[in-house]
């Protein structure tokens, strides 16, 4: 009953000074399948969580 993540990242060079970085993780039983606070009887279900980052230096 662990939580497992299964994580994909992806960094790009726009221009010289600019980066994009993309990151997408996938929870699979987050917090081990805790009770589901809102539904008595139900356990929390797999979360998907995207992100962007970007870096400008100058």
């Amino acid at each position: 009953s662990a939580e497992t993540v299964v994580e994909a990242t992806y960094q790009y060079q726009v221009t010289p000074w600019w980066q994009l970085q993309a990151d997408l993780q996938h929870f699979f039983r987050p917090s081990g399948g805790i009770p589901n606070p809102n539904a008595p009887g139900a356990r929390i279900g797999d979360e998907t969580v995207v992100g962007v980052r970007t870096t400008i230096t100058f």
